[in-house]
């Protein structure tokens, strides 16, 4: 396992501006609201909860220099809407609507980078679909049996989930976002504006609240664990020393079981890393991508 700060020389993170288009594709499942830019070899981000506005925004244009970039909200997270009345919300599903988007965009085979629940996703997509991957980054992803933080538990109890996704206040998504970060400076609170008007937007907004419960309630990872030797590809797993949501002490259960994978703490940096740590993040994921240009 590395524990080194990567060469902050090898990728600036924002030494070029590159145009990010924001969008809708249909699917069987859902109504995919994503962004696309750069060009490349294709890169899916999958987003850990808020969707990839919050979660991604500044990493797009890191990484839209070298590939083909599709920022995605899940179902049950962002702006994506589930018109599959029979969709069933759990891990599977998830995982399962990762490749529907994949072929509503016309992409075979993809890199995925993955941050929390959505590195957990990703895991479990990668074990249900090998063919369709060519590399995971991962960054302090789930997809183990274990129990989540109290936040997140919060809106898993029956009334008070409802409640509390009703009653959103700046303050406990400012408390939430916070605590990803080790670097108070470095918290984007400008996303918090963005995030909690996209909560509060009457369009579909009972639907989307209802989707972000079904899938927070029904969401498990022992399956994906339990298959984790199943992931023969490239996996570069990216942690921060100092994440309160994931400890870092879990990063052992995954060394231990995935066959190709490449383990790197950052020292001081918390579990939104790629913002928190931005320099140290680029510079580890730009050349392991980098490995599927031809």
């Amino acid at each position: 396992m590395d524990t080194r700060r990567g060469d902050e020389s090898e990728l600036e993170p924002e030494a070029v501006e590159v145009l990010v288009h924001e969008t809708y594709v249909d699917a069987e499942e859902a109504r995919f609201h994503y962004a696309k830019a750069g060009s490349g070899p294709p890169v899916v981000l999958l987003p850990g909860s808020g969707g990839w506005k919050l979660t991604f925004q500044a990493l797009i244009g890191v990484l839209a220099q070298q590939h083909t970039v599709y920022a995605l909200d899940p179902p049950g997270q962002g702006l994506t809407e589930i018109i599959d009345h029979a969709f069933p919300f759990g891990t599977d599903a998830v995982a399962q609507s990762i490749g529907s988007f994949l072929d509503a965009v016309g992409v075979q085979r993809s890199a995925i980078v993955g941050h929390s629940w959505g590195g957990g996703f990703a895991l479990r997509f990668a074990e249900l679909y090998p063919d369709r991957v060519t590399r995971l980054a991962l960054i302090a992803p789930g997809g183990l049996n274990v129990k989540d933080v109290w936040e997140f538990r919060l809106a898993r109890l029956p009334v008070i989930g409802e409640l509390a996704l009703h009653l959103l206040s700046a303050g406990l998504a400012r408390h939430i976002l916070r605590k990803s970060f080790a670097h108070r400076d470095r918290v984007p609170e400008d996303r918090i504006d963005d995030f909690l008007q996209m909560m509060r937007s009457p369009r579909h907004r009972s639907s989307r609240l209802r989707d972000i419960l079904r899938v927070e309630r029904s969401v498990r990872w022992s399956d994906t664990e339990r298959d984790l030797h199943l992931i023969d590809i490239p996996v570069l797993l990216l942690w921060g020393s100092e994440d309160r949501y994931f400890p870092v002490r879990l990063i052992e259960r995954f060394t231990t079981r995935l066959p190709r994978v490449k383990a790197n703490v950052v020292p001081g940096g918390g579990h939104s890393l790629h913002d928190d740590c931005p320099e140290e993040t680029s510079a580890l994921l730009a050349p392991f991508l980098g490995s599927d240009r031809a």
